[in-house]
């Protein structure tokens, strides 16, 4: 899409072929993959380099069975605290994200960074006239199976099919009409975005809200860089809850709204 360029509103795709189970994926999952196996390599040096030295050194032995399998169990601990994060963490935390929406049910509701259509799916099951948008640029490395294909064979599975749609762009340039949309929503995306950029995107959701429309974002942290950058935007209401402990590392919420007038 060009640059600057500006779209209405489209409506809902096709829906996909349902799915048998809903899936929202698993976030940085080449990165859980790589500490599983370096996890696994680390137990089993340990465990050889022991073998072999038992006899020759039995100091070295007692060292490499102690310090293999316990930096093999840690990094085996974090990968599984990742995956849990992502499996069930988020989707919990999504939740209570869109609980502190009051949704009316005829809102336009924009997801950034939706992925397989966390957001967009659950704000979907909120509304009864309305539409929610999801927007991403569908990265592999991001999140597993990630596709719009995805996203909207998730809101196949779960029967909202005709109140979704999923668009390709960027976040710093949402391809959205201005002040068109009730409502921004982003789960765990926001800090993929590089820094430098990331007032833009918060600019972005100004631009597109309407006068008195809401922000929920839930994110990996930085929660006092994004309370920070809805202020320097005008948003108001900030609130940020922080150490969110169903989540590795501890997810962050942040609410706002734009103001009127």
């Amino acid at each position: 899409m060009a640059k600057g360029q500006e779209t209405t509103l489209r409506p809902p795709a096709p829906a996909a072929q349902e799915l048998k189970g809903v899936g929202w994926g698993i976030d940085d999952h080449r990165t859980i993959i790589e500490l599983i196996v370096a996890g696994i390599l680390a137990v089993v040096v340990g465990v050889l380099i022991s073998g072999y030295t038992t006899s020759s050194n039995p100091a070295v032995a007692e060292l490499g069975l102690l310090v293999g399998p316990a930096v093999g169990g840690l990094i085996l601990v974090v990968a599984a605290a990742l995956f849990w994060s992502s499996r069930l963490g988020k989707v919990r935390e999504m939740d209570e994200v869109l609980a502190n929406i009051p949704f009316g049910g005829d809102e336009v509701v924009l997801d950034i960074g939706c992925g397989r259509g966390l957001g967009m799916v659950k704000v979907a099951g909120k509304l009864r006239s309305g539409i929610s948008i999801g927007i991403d640029t569908w990265q592999k490395s991001h999140l597993s199976g990630t596709s719009p294909k995805a996203a909207l064979a998730n809101a196949s599975a779960l029967k909202v099919s005709g109140r979704v749609s999923a668009v390709k762009g960027v976040s710093t340039q949402l391809p959205i009409v201005s002040a068109t949309i009730d409502v921004v929503v982003s789960g765990v995306a926001i800090h993929r975005v590089p820094r430098k950029d990331r007032h833009s995107l918060f600019s972005e959701m100004k631009r597109v809200l309407k006068e008195g429309g809401r922000v929920g974002i839930l994110d990996a942290g930085n929660g006092n860089e994004y309370s920070n950058l809805l202020k320097e935007n005008g948003f108001a209401d900030i609130s940020a809850h922080r150490l969110r402990f169903s989540g590795f590392p501890p997810f962050h919420i942040v609410m706002a709204r734009k103001p009127y007038g």
